[in-house]
């Protein structure tokens, strides 16, 4: 029988977030006490926690979250471990080791950094993709790409103040989604059905999502 695994992190206080944007705020505007039904007023980045970037994100005439066909939401996908004990490289020939994959696959990337999300060193010292990975899944003509870390970048600590974001900039440019903060440890080395329930965004360069993997 086919077994739903959710992997995402849930949106609350205190979650991790990079220093360029500022941090989620929950406010309750309807309390059971008060008035006898719940309701919450939601502040969040569009890229924070587990989330989709939309090629708009850092493509000029992208498409944004709207314009996302939801065939790149749903599909095959297949889980491959690269583990990672801090700000390593990812590269093209680390991504060749995966299982043959076909266009329109999605292709997660677990670094064991899911693991380590409340820890201070998920901000600064996450692995990241060496851009001839990007360029190999963009070859490869995958769908989508997500990652157990913040981000597929180098991290922020190691940044120059120019940083041209070029692992972005090639993925987003080719059409290629990315879907950063995965928890991916319940389906390391496996194929899954992908289904990714990002918020539907007007104009949207990205939002949060809940991702959840079927397994056969």
């Amino acid at each position: 029988m086919p077994r739903t695994v959710d992997l995402s992190h849930p949106l609350e206080s205190g979650m991790p977030h990079a220093r360029t944007i500022p941090a989620p705020k929950f406010t309750p505007t309807s309390t059971w006490e008060e008035h006898r039904m719940r309701v919450m007023r939601l502040d969040i980045p569009t890229h924070i926690g587990t989330h989709v970037d939309a090629p708009s994100h850092f493509v000029e005439d992208g498409a944004t979250l709207d314009q996302v066909s939801p065939s790149a939401l749903v599909g095959r996908a297949y889980c491959l471990e690269v583990p990672r004990e801090g700000a390593e490289p990812i590269t093209a020939a680390d991504l060749k080791a995966a299982v043959d994959l076909e266009p329109g696959d999605a292709l997660l990337i677990r670094t064991g950094w899911d693991d380590r999300y409340s820890e201070p060193a998920y901000v600064d010292r996450h692995p990241y993709l060496t851009v001839d990975a990007a360029e190999w899944a963009v070859a490869k003509s995958l769908r989508l790409i997500g990652m157990d870390t913040m981000s597929p970048e180098i991290p922020m600590s190691m940044r120059q103040p120019d940083f041209p974001y070029d692992v972005h900039r090639t993925l987003l440019g080719a059409g290629t989604l990315l879907v950063e903060n995965l928890v991916l440890r319940e389906i390391s080395d496996h194929w899954c059905t992908l289904f990714v329930g990002v918020l539907n965004v007007h104009g949207g360069d990205g939002a949060p999502a809940r991702a959840l993997a079927v397994l056969d």
